[in-house]
């Protein structure tokens, strides 16, 4: 049924086999059993356990399983308990974030309607919506959400509410007559009403031809549960580390096993638990929940610039971003129309203010005017006043700024005269209002019949061309003067100069009679006395400019699509930079079936190209295109049309003020200010975010290796065991996540976005981060070591002497060494105090850290402070020192743990210092290169 809009209605009665008085209520019954409920299908959902197993499959997670397995085998019971939990928080956590695709559906569900008003056997029904067929003849009135699609058949003064379907929030009018020409997204056929769609005013009749999940909004509910989650990068980046980090877990294990057992004839048990060490160290425990962690803080900091965070690891997708999909209205525009331009005979006048609030000035060349000063004026805002179907609302408890309840263009007339002081209750008790003739789609234009003493008003507003063509008077200053050829030239001017500003214009005029002869019905438009103009537009929000700018600079290119005219949306675009003039390329959504995705691509990457009077589908198509081709794509969306390009996209972004539930739970961010500026702001967040996680790698990683090289001087030189499992326990997942969560609290380094998007094929663990976390491990490692050899030397044990059988902590019945004790100590202390200097070092990659100013961030004090907390609790308190194996350290032994942070961070500044160097000098190479 896509040729609805264009048949005569007999063809469609005759197409769907009804006639006005609708169908029978067997007939009925029986297109029931064929076309099925008119309802929204679900797809189904998995259950809790399925969710909880597929999460258990992480690798992460399945190596410490074996890692609890092993404890369990090996007789330490405890330890397993303690490995299986770090593995359920994960997964908890992991299953919370998941939900939306449901609640996406329930949303959908929500727009539809309980009940409707049918034709049933001849007789006016009200009906349940879910027993809507095809061939039913539906009843719509004002407040009416309409049940499924359908062609109107009868119309008195119908307007719809389309935000559902095209996302753009101006309400539409409606007419029965057939279409001359339908575009291929027939969304915006005037004789067609669809599924979620509102009536906004006036009644009509209409004959259903689609119901339920062959609805287009069916369709886009079918297009939002096809569509299948994608991990963000950060996701897969996770993934690939753990797989990698599994393999080596389980190869150097398994060796070290072993070597163990086989060559150092370590018994069974012992060299199990020695395994499980070694598996232990290999395993960032903590990475999962810290880096969880760490977006969840720096979420709470989005949402102060305006931007809610729904899906955690979108953040960090946001710093990948190479194009932004954008709408216009509400995104790059302020939603609110407002008239800024009116013209009178030989005067243009300048209207300040934007949006809905009254307030503003009118100037000519600068100079201000006052209420009264010239006639036309007033006049021209008396007709916009009276000829007007809008209320302004003043803030309120539910809104806290000013709104408008009707038609946005009345609206906009309606606060331009009240900004010029118009008072309007006195306009209307003057003159009151005795009829009205409504817009229609044929006649373009809107009356309304007014009372005045011993005279009849006719005041009629329209499209400017059509109001033009009814008036042979022009009201200048208080005279009719006769409408002359030269006149209605200059006039035709003004038309086209305001409409090339992108400006809608809406000409008004009026015609004055004797009530005498004043009839009901008669045609009254016609020989009306044009009085001027008034030229509106949805303005810029002024914050955009600045943002595409930055956007620009960033190496993001902006790219509109939206359900509004081409000409409308170019002159945004070219207002906030977005396009330029001259080579500005509009494309159709007619348009848009005949390009084959190269050449999709290949316009967006030219840039200066709009998409406009797009359908859902396409919006959806321009999308994967874009994804396809390479690019990380954002798209912006307030409609229910919007949520398959939402979820379709790598950051879906919703409107949180216009936006409907639909889009908002299709979305993985909402801009609570629905302003593009937030996104760009979120941009540079999420790429601020991604360096820090790497920063905060860098730190988790060097603990992992300064943990490792113990066991391996263990196994390799047979060292009594200097590290236990549960230091390396302690450090991972307690004494190290508050400095790695500081670290992710790390504002952005200057410059961060005059660089390129991060390719999305860049590694998150690259082999410089790699070396740079081995390079400051091996340092700690030492350090620790040189203190836990130090301490075992005081008990009279050096390399090369066999191990006593005292010098083991956890062994039934046997009281171990204070001496070893004290050596196992310094290693764990060694390892935690060292950490503190490198997470000083890691805050900056090349830049010297004495250049960066700590009371930027000041959770890194803190985080050294809870990290020394934690360490001397687990040292000093009795009760731990049996569950650690610590003991008490002295003066001495403090002042050397104290020198270990200050040779990390001189180790690091001589490595930043010869990456600097190097780094220029790679740039002079390629400067000379290029020369």
């Amino acid at each position: 049924m896509e040729k609805a809009a264009s048949q005569p209605i007999e063809k469609i009665f005759e197409e769907l086999q009804t006639t006005e008085n609708g169908l029978t209520s067997e007939e009925a019954k029986l297109r029931l059993k064929k076309y099925g409920y008119n309802k929204l299908s679900e797809r189904r959902q998995l259950p809790f356990i399925h969710k909880f197993i597929k999460n258990l499959k992480d690798l992460f997670g399945i190596l410490l399983l074996v890692a609890a397995i092993l404890s369990y085998i090996s007789g330490s019971p405890e330890l397993a308990v303690i490995i299986l939990g770090v593995v359920f928080v994960n997964i908890f956590v992991s299953i919370f974030q998941e939900s939306r695709a449901e609640k996406a559906m329930e949303t959908l569900k929500s727009w539809m309607p309980e009940y409707a008003k049918v034709m049933r056997d001849g007789e006016l029904k009200k009906i349940s919506v879910r027993e809507i067929v095809p061939g039913d003849v539906i009843f719509l009135e004002e407040g009416d959400r309409v049940p499924a699609d359908a062609r109107l058949i009868e119309t008195f003064d119908l307007w719809t509410n389309n935000v559902p379907l095209t996302g753009e929030s101006e309400p539409q009018p409606r007419q029965a007559e057939p279409a001359k020409t339908v575009e291929k997204a027939y969304l915006y056929s005037p004789n067609l009403v669809f599924m979620s769609t509102s009536v906004a005013k006036g009644q009509g009749r209409a004959v259903v031809y689609a119901s339920g999940m062959g609805t287009q909004f069916g369709r886009i509910a079918s297009l939002t549960q096809t569509i299948r989650e994608e991990d963000s990068p950060l996701q897969k980046e996770i993934g690939i580390m753990a797989k990698y980090d599994f393999f080596i877990a389980l190869a150097v294990g398994a060796a070290f096993f072993l070597a163990s057992f086989l060559f150092l004839k370590v018994p069974l048990g012992t060299s199990i638990f020695f395994m499980i060490g070694v598996m232990v160290c290999c395993v960032p425990e903590g990475l999962q929940v810290t880096v969880s962690s760490a977006l969840a803080i720096n979420v709470l900091k989005m949402v102060k610039q305006n931007v809610l965070v729904k899906r955690l690891s979108a953040v960090q997708t946001l710093g990948s971003v190479t194009v932004i999909c954008t709408d216009k209205t509400g995104t790059i525009t302020k939603g609110e129309m407002t008239a800024n331009k009116l013209w009178v005979k030989d005067r243009v006048i300048e209207v300040s203010g934007l949006g809905y609030m009254p307030v503003g000035d009118f100037t000519i060349d600068g100079a201000p005017l006052k209420l009264g000063e010239t006639k036309s004026l007033d006049k021209l805002l008396e007709i916009a006043a009276l000829c007007n179907g809008a209320k302004v609302d003043p803030p309120s408890d539910r809104n806290r700024s000013w709104s408008v309840i009707g038609d946005p263009t009345d609206g906009a007339l309606l606060v331009a005269a009240l900004k010029y002081g118009q008072v309007i209750d006195e306009i209307v008790n003057e003159k009151p209002t005795i009829d009205i003739l409504p817009f229609s789609f044929e006649r373009k234009r809107m009356s309304t019949v007014h009372e005045y003493k011993d005279e009849i008003a006719v005041y009629t507003k329209g499209a400017p061309r059509n109001i033009l063509d009814l008036c042979n008077r022009m009201y200048v200053e208080g005279q009719e003067e006769i409408l002359t050829k030269e006149t209605e030239e200059w006039i035709e001017s003004r038309i086209h100069e305001f409409a090339n500003e992108g400006l809608r214009v809406i000409a008004m005029a009026y015609r004055h009679m004797p009530k005498a002869e004043y009839k009901k019905g008669d045609d009254l438009e016609k020989e009306l006395v044009f009085v001027g103009l008034a030229a509106m537009r949805d303005p810029p929000r002024a914050e955009v400019k600045d943002a595409v700018l930055k956007a620009q600079q960033a190496g993001i290119r902006t790219v509109i699509i939206t359900g509004d005219y081409g000409p409308t949306a170019q002159v945004i675009a070219q207002e906030v930079g977005i396009v330029e003039k001259q080579c500005c390329q509009v494309i159709r959504g007619v348009d848009l079936d005949e390009l084959g995705d190269s050449a999709i691509v290949d316009e967006v990457k030219k840039g200066n190209v709009i998409f406009a009077r797009v359908a859902p589908e396409q919006k959806l198509r321009i999308v994967k295109v874009l994804k396809q081709s390479g690019e990380v794509v954002a798209v912006t969306g307030d409609g229910a049309n919007d949520a398959p390009s939402l979820k379709e996209a790598n950051i879906g972004v919703a409107m949180g003020a216009s936006g409907t539930d639909v889009a908002r739970e299709a979305a993985d961010i909402i801009l609570l200010n629905d302003s593009f500026a937030s996104i760009v702001k979120a941009v540079e967040s999420g790429r601020a975010i991604y360096e820090n996680i790497r920063k905060f790698i860098v730190y988790v990683f060097a603990h992992n290796w300064a943990e490792l090289i113990p066991f391996v001087l263990y196994a390799a030189l047979g060292f009594p065991l200097p590290l236990l499992v549960v230091h390396v326990l302690a450090i991972d997942l307690a004494i190290d996540v508050i400095p790695s969560l500081a670290l992710s609290r790390e504002p952005p380094e200057a410059g961060i976005m005059q660089e390129p998007p991060r390719s999305i094929k860049e590694r998150l663990f690259t082999r410089k981060v790699l070396l740079r976390s081995v390079f400051i491990g091996v340092i700690i490692a030492i350090g620790a070591m040189i203190g836990c050899l130090g301490a075992w030397a005081e008990g009279g044990w050096h390399i090369g002497m066999p191990v006593p059988p005292n010098w083991q902590f956890g062994v039934p019945g046997m009281v171990p060494d204070a001496h070893y004790l004290k050596g196992i100590t310094m290693m764990f202390a060694g390892i935690v105090v060292a950490q503190a200097g490198n997470v000083l070092a890691s805050r900056t990659s090349k830049q010297s850290m004495f250049k960066t100013n700590i009371t930027h961030n000041k959770w890194i004090i803190w985080g050294i402070i809870a990290q020394l907390s934690i360490l001397a609790v687990i040292i000093y308190v009795p009760l731990l020192q049996q569950v650690f194996g610590t003991t008490a350290l002295g003066l001495t032994d403090w002042l050397y743990l104290l020198t270990l942070p200050i040779v990390v961070i001189i180790a690091e500044e001589i490595r930043k210092l010869f990456s600097r160097k190097f780094s220029k000098t790679a740039q002079d190479l390629t400067k000379h290169d290029h020369a």
